[in-house]
């Protein structure tokens, strides 16, 4: 006896719908030449076809461009949202529902759609910058200040969110009056040394921390021949007079006008105080220990204007940091001794900061690092061959320093006018998470 086995005959929707699953992507395809050639209703066509026949997501978001195009921003709306609910696990029909709808006027919508889908999906690419705009425009920036700060401190590698906060903060001076001013009897003198072979660079620095510190007891101790900085540094405190001593490079400026009362307040709860630096010491260089063990605040020349780069939102004071950038570093004279600048581990000019700062935390002193005193640096500093040099001689003078150099690393920035609006911002962002720092 046999036995035959016949396939059932499937149905014209049965037919269909296998057709539609396999030939989804190819369908869109041959929408999307019809659209690049110029033949919108043959596009139009087509996607509605693919839709009818698979309710696939990418023909109603398909659809939702052709529409946004067109100006018939309510069909683009009614076509995104289905597309978002026939495949709620992909962000762009969310994204793009939210820009039709701040295209629509609807600015508010825009907000909470926003809004909703960074809670949903937070690292959705180019969201959280649309979603600081729109809070701006529709002027709900606490909300979104609120939005931001949750998202990053779940998740605290989530630079765009970082960035988003950066710009709410407002850039206005803040209204409330300053802080109380030092006592002049509690104004210790400060030295600052400083490294530089460059008689107009070491000028305009000089002025800068002149104006900064006009009602404070100061020197400025220079050294112009100096060997390494390590050496240089060496010699500088040797010759510095002031019980606080700053280690600064030539190419600073300080933007705060009562930058010596800040200062002093900052060094009461530290030892070490810079204003950049890692709570891991992870490599050569301490941006290698990557986001979010990254602090601090540091301010670049822009054009005509000021670039105010942050790490992260730990302000207006980062502890338990155990590596520095070099650019400004400040401690108690015999702080500085106890530690002492290494001018045989590092006898160049690189290297020399991590070096001490990591002695520094390694022998139980506090470090941290300030987000408000307004240092600018004019430059950038560059991991060059000489750079390269010292890195063996830090690796094997600190083994910790032979980790693996993190790829999430880096800074937010934003761009002011001028030195008023980079101070407001500066002081704005140490006093993040109250209402008033988010200004007008």
């Amino acid at each position: 006896m046999v036995s035959v086995f016949r396939r059932p005959r499937s149905t014209a929707r049965e037919r269909n719908a296998s057709i539609a699953a396999m030939d989804v992507l190819a369908a869109l395809s041959a929408a999307l030449a019809a659209l690049r050639a110029g033949r919108i209703d043959d596009a139009r066509r087509a996607a509605e076809r693919i839709w009818r026949q698979s309710s696939d997501a990418r023909a109603a978001g398909f659809l939702a461009l052709l529409e946004t195009d067109a100006g018939r921003y309510d069909s683009a709306l009614l076509w995104n949202d289905r597309a978002r609910q026939s495949n709620p696990s992909d962000p762009r029909f969310a994204l793009q529902g939210a820009r039709v709808a701040g295209l629509m006027g609807d600015h508010v919508a825009a907000f909470d759609r926003l809004a909703a889908l960074l809670r949903d999906a937070p690292r959705t690419k180019g969201a959280w910058s649309e979603f600081a705009t729109v809070a701006r425009i529709c002027d709900r920036r606490a909300e979104a200040v609120a939005v931001c700060i949750r998202a990053y401190d779940v998740e605290p590698t989530l630079v765009y969110a970082l960035n988003a906060l950066l710009h709410l903060i407002s850039d206005e001076p803040p209204a409330e009056a300053a802080p109380a001013a030092v006592p002049t009897s509690a104004r210790r003198p400060l030295s600052l040394v400083t490294c530089s072979n460059d008689d107009t660079q070491f000028a305009a620095m000089a002025a800068s921390y002149d104006r900064a510190l006009p009602d404070w007891p100061h020197d400025i101790v220079r050294i112009a021949d100096a060997i390494s900085l390590a050496e240089g540094y060496t010699r500088g405190l040797a010759a510095a007079t002031g019980e606080i001593v700053i280690f600064s490079h030539d190419d600073v400026e300080i933007l705060a006008a009562d930058f010596g009362h800040r200062l002093s307040r900052r060094l009461a709860e530290c030892d070490v105080l810079g204003v950049a630096g890692a709570t891991r010491a992870t490599g050569p260089a301490w941006p290698f220990a990557g986001w979010p063990f990254l602090h601090g605040s540091v301010i670049y020349p822009d054009e005509t204007g000021y670039r105010v780069a942050v790490y992260s939102r730990n302000v207006p004071l980062a502890r338990g940091i155990r590596v520095m950038d070099g650019v400004f570093l400040a401690m108690r004279r015999e702080v500085a001794l106890r530690i002492g600048w290494d001018a045989e581990a590092c006898d160049g000019f690189h290297g020399y900061d991590v070096d001490f700062t990591l002695r520094a935390a390694q022998a139980g002193l506090r470090l941290a690092v300030a987000s408000d005193l307004g240092v600018v640096h004019r430059s950038y500093g560059s991991f060059d061959t000489r750079w390269e040099s010292t890195v063996s001689k830090l690796v094997a003078r600190h083994p910790e320093l032979n980790g693996e150099r993190s790829k999430e690393t880096g800074f937010v920035a934003r761009s002011v006018h001028d030195a008023v609006h980079a101070m407001a911002l500066v002081d704005n962002w140490a006093r993040m998470g109250r209402s008033d720092a988010l200004g007008g």
